[in-house]
């Protein structure tokens, strides 16, 4: 007994596995790309502002010189008008051991000012005097002229950092999003593409199951072509078996058809019981022959499409002389462009076994009609005979039953026809016919078999 593990895994999509991974790729490297671009434009308008502001601080330590009643005073102004507009946060300031020596005008007059506590060396974010939210750089120099050291501070307003990043990561995501999605589909469309050829293939095996055609038609891609060349010489294999298979058996038929001749005549010169006995055995290697030789021809292999109409009428051609001498009329009723996809030995068999059927139990007439409705094409033999009785609807097509014993015969006939009917999805029906007797009518689908 196989443990769990030994059963076979279902398969699921290949298609949607490529997707799924297409799509976690995708988003992956989207978001990494995101992740990267943002972190490189802060950092370079971290570094920009860095050197704008270390050049603010070179440019106010330049200017600044002791005033002679130690302190300090500016020898100018700041190049950047915006450090001498009220309120407009930019501001710079000059300390001395935490002592506001001198201020910028947007920070109001130096003795009412507040020292900016600011991390000396780095730019950084901190707290303004005014609530306002800064980020700035705090440097330590000793100016022109002077003993000691001063820590210079200039800053600008946080909110105008935060919104070059927030609208330059608001784009990056909204162009990476576009981008991603565009990718998606590409991939998608890839996928799909790559993949066309195996439906192709598939399509195209069950049009071989049908008859209708070999891979070999079309121009497969490279890493197609040797499955569809595999796949079509299995089918030829398939064909050859068949072949040979039909060729013993009939070879068979011969070898065995003398001897079992002679047996039959010798049973008929012997009396007794065991004459009897031989009988009985002889029917039985007859009847045994040709339930073996009609499995052997139940193949549906060396498929095509069938003009029903050519079969019947040859059919009937064989059949014309046996009629006449019973004094029963074959009439067609055949409709055009009745075609079914099969091995041409089969519908011979199908049809073949349906009028020979008929003729044993017509008295005057046999009618055969085809017709195509709804995609399927119907064959309907019937005759004027006494009918089969309800209780034999069923079992009519079983192996070896027989309604009349005095007819001959072995029961293999419709049974032969319903398996036959079966191998290409179709269905045999045993009714009443208007005439008094029975009718059989056959289906198939018109592609003659299932996809």
């Amino acid at each position: 007994m196989s443990s769990q593990s030994d059963q076979p895994k279902k398969g699921g999509s290949i298609l949607s596995k490529l997707l799924l991974m297409a799509v976690i790729w995708c988003v992956t490297s989207i978001a990494l790309a995101a992740i990267a671009l943002i972190f490189l434009f802060r950092l370079h308008v971290i570094t920009q502002i860095e050197e704008e502001l270390s050049s603010h601080v070179v440019q106010l330590v330049a200017l600044t010189e002791p005033d002679g009643e130690g302190s300090y005073q500016l020898r100018g102004q700041m190049a950047d008008p915006r450090y001498n507009r009220p309120a407009s946060s930019w501001v710079w300031q000059i300390q001395r051991d935490g002592e506001v020596l001198l201020q910028s005008e947007s920070l109001g007059p130096p003795a009412l000012g507040e020292a900016i506590a600011a991390p000396v060396g780095t730019v950084s974010d901190f707290q303004g005097p005014l609530g306002t939210s800064l980020t700035g750089l705090a440097r330590q120099i000793r100016p022109r002229f002077s003993q000691e050291r001063l820590t210079f501070v200039v800053a600008r307003p946080s909110h105008q950092v935060r919104s070059a990043l927030a609208q330059f990561r608001n784009i990056v995501l909204g162009v990476l999003v576009l981008f991603g999605a565009g990718q998606i589909a590409s991939a998608t469309w890839l996928v799909w593409t790559g993949l066309r050829p195996l439906a192709d293939l598939r399509l195209w095996v069950a049009r071989m199951r049908r008859g209708e055609g070999q891979p070999s038609e079309i121009a497969w891609p490279r890493e197609i072509r040797p499955v569809a060349d595999e796949i079509e010489e299995l089918e030829n294999h398939v064909d050859r078996l068949v072949h040979r298979a039909r060729g013993e058996a009939a070879n068979l038929a011969h070898a065995i058809k003398t001897p079992l001749s002679v047996l039959r005549q010798i049973s008929e010169t012997i009396e007794g019981p065991d004459a009897e006995l031989l009988c009985r055995q002889n029917d039985r290697i007859d009847a045994a022959l040709a339930r073996h030789l009609a499995s052997v021809g139940t193949s549906g292999r060396g498929k095509r499409q069938i003009d029903v109409g050519a079969v019947v009428k040859d059919l009937k051609l064989a059949l014309e002389k046996t009629l006449e001498l019973k004094g029963v009329t074959l009439r067609l009723d055949l409709a055009d462009d009745t075609v079914v996809t099969c091995d041409e030995n089969d519908l011979y068999e199908i049809v073949g076994n349906l009028m020979d059927n008929a003729s044993k139990w017509a008295v005057t007439e046999i009618v055969v009609a085809t017709s195509f409705s709804d995609g399927q094409v119907f064959i309907a033999v019937e005759d004027d005979g006494p009918g089969i009785k309800p209780e034999d609807v069923v079992s009519i097509t079983k192996r070896g039953y027989r309604t009349d014993l005095q007819q001959p015969g072995h029961g293999l006939g419709l049974s032969i026809v319903n398996e036959l009917v079966a191998l290409y999805s179709g269905t045999l029906r045993v009714e009443r016919s208007t005439k008094g007797g029975a009718r059989l009518a056959v289906s198939f689908p018109v592609s003659g078999a299932k996809d």
